[in-house]
């Protein structure tokens, strides 16, 4: 089965921790759905019976053999709870697990070295909060982009009701935002809930990174909401143009010195 369509139904599979059968049919039938993959095909690659699968798929059994979830994940290149899709993982963690098998090999390297670091990190005795810092590149026509660059920074003297929410830094190495922030300033990002309207965040969107407000408006008699920048007040992108909202912005740390 081709690798690349196994990654992107794997975005697609349901969950329904009351009646894990329910939710295990509707993720094979995702699988049989597709034109370029057959029951018989799936069946060969779980190396199980055709009288097995299609007993799962549209018998009245009630349960069944671990030993052919594991084989049918495995066909799938999922992991059990996402076939099953019984929420044995929380939430965040299995969106981590669905992220990181679709970024490509080089970036999942460096994800497993972040994680790791992070590991070091927790694990050095008197160990103080230390909050990675990202460092984006500025581009030639003004626009601030994601680098690998950054630094590490003591959050240890902030707030803890700022310090347990903020996840990531970002040192802004520009004066377009000013006077709002300076370039000695350092982001705090959080992302434990969606922006507030007319909240700072920090947004991507062409692969470029932007500090703008979610506002809402009426166009065509209808509510839509908009992010404007924060550098001239005015309207950038509509909601569903943004990539990702990273975050919004739950403080600020000014240091000269980072």
């Amino acid at each position: 089965m081709d690798e690349e369509l196994l990654q992107k139904l794997s975005k697609q599979l349901v969950t329904d921790s009351d009646n894990y059968m329910n939710s295990l049919r509707k993720n094979l039938d995702l699988y049989v759905a597709q034109k370029d993959i057959t029951i018989r095909e799936i069946a060969e690659e779980a190396d199980i019976s055709l009288n097995t699968l299609n007993s799962i798929l549209y018998g009245n059994v009630k349960d069944c053999k671990l030993s052919t979830i594991i084989a049918l994940s495995k066909a799938f290149h999922i992991s059990i709870d996402e076939l099953v899709g019984c929420e044995t993982i929380e939430p965040s963690m299995r969106e981590c697990i669905q992220i990181s098998r679709n970024l490509p090999k080089q970036s999942r390297y460096l994800v497993q070295w972040f994680i790791h670091h992070q590991k070091q990190l927790m694990q050095r005795p008197n160990r103080r909060h230390l909050l990675n810092v990202v460092q984006p590149i500025l581009t030639d026509n003004g626009n601030l982009k994601m680098s690998s660059e950054y630094t590490l920074l003591d959050i240890s003297t902030i707030p803890e009701s700022i310090r347990s929410k903020v996840f990531v830094g970002m040192k802004l190495k520009c004066d377009h935002y000013m006077p709002t922030y300076s370039p000695y300033d350092i982001l705090l990002i959080a992302n434990d809930r969606n922006p507030f309207l007319s909240e700072n965040c920090v947004i991507l969107a062409s692969n470029s990174i932007f500090i703008a407000k979610r506002k809402t408006e009426t166009v065509n008699g209808k509510e839509v909401v908009r992010f404007y920048s924060i550098r001239d007040e005015k309207p950038r992108l509509y909601e569903d143009e943004v990539e990702e909202v990273i975050g919004y912005i739950a403080g600020v740390y000014t240091d000269s010195e980072i």
